[in-house]
């Protein structure tokens, strides 16, 4: 596949699961669709077989109480065979009750993707320090933190445990944490509708243009160039969690390709 045909990579977005499949095809976009509850999940995953470009997410939202109240691991366990993807999962510590809460539910996932692994989009916001002392203590392949802001520290830390960073638009206001992140370890995501609000029109899932300048600019490589890095760092994580049979055809035609 030549380098111009390499299509957006989004890891991260918020996709309404009624949407029709053709007007997902019309983004052009390879999308990773984040799901906020077990119900949501089994909604997307029934509809997996007809999205060409898109992977449907398992998820329990850290923020949404509804969610972490209606978390069962044995539904959990019966739909991770479905989807090469889980997200999004994480720690949130806007309302720091529900921490223990959260942190519970966390390291039941987290038990079950060591032996199960997944590509995984972790939330942190503000609970950074406690997500990676989740991952220290049990650490798996396919860690991928979205929308992170931690320190410089925090950052280093992270690499060290092998995670790897999804970038949206609301991260380059925060742009110098990623100079501790080698290039090997960077994806792009949008967190439509959230986290590119002030993305450059028109604001849709898939629309990573703006993360690919400002990233490429900042490794000092063409945008071409880093977009093959990013689809380089997904053939990585699809290969050490072991999730190529679970993504859709064409996704796996891509990277076969690579």
């Amino acid at each position: 596949m030549t380098n111009h045909h390499w299509p957006p990579l989004d890891m991260h977005a918020h996709v309404d699961v009624t949407i029709e499949p053709r007007e997902l095809l019309a983004l052009r976009a390879v999308i990773f669709a984040s799901s906020r509850s077990l119900t949501e999940s089994k909604t997307a995953l029934d509809r997996q077989a007809g999205d060409h470009l898109t992977i449907w997410g398992l998820g329990v939202h850290p923020g949404v109480k509804t969610a972490l109240e209606g978390f069962s691991l044995d539904t959990f366990k019966t739909l991770l065979g479905r989807t090469a993807y889980v997200g999004e999962v994480g720690l949130d510590g806007k309302v720091k009750s529900r921490l223990g809460l959260q942190s519970d539910i966390l390291s039941s996932i987290l038990n079950e993707l060591q032996s199960t692994p997944r590509i995984t989009s972790l939330h942190s916001y503000a609970a950074t320090d406690e997500l990676l002392e989740l991952l220290e203590e049990t650490p798996i392949n396919g860690a991928v933190l979205h929308w992170w802001l931690g320190d410089e520290g925090a950052t280093r830390k992270a690499v060290e445990l092998g995670a790897y960073f999804s970038v949206n638009p609301a991260n380059l206001k925060s742009i110098d944490v990623f100079s501790r992140v080698p290039p090997e370890r960077i994806l792009t995501e949008t967190d439509h509708p959230d986290g590119d609000k002030w993305a450059p029109q028109p604001r849709q899932p898939g629309n990573v243009t703006k993360v690919e300048a400002t990233l490429a600019r900042r490794f000092g490589i063409s945008t071409t160039q880093f977009r093959q890095t990013c689809w380089s760092n997904l053939r990585a994580l699809v290969d050490t969690t072991q999730t190529d049979s679970l993504l859709p055809e064409r996704v796996r035609a891509m990277l076969s390709a690579m």
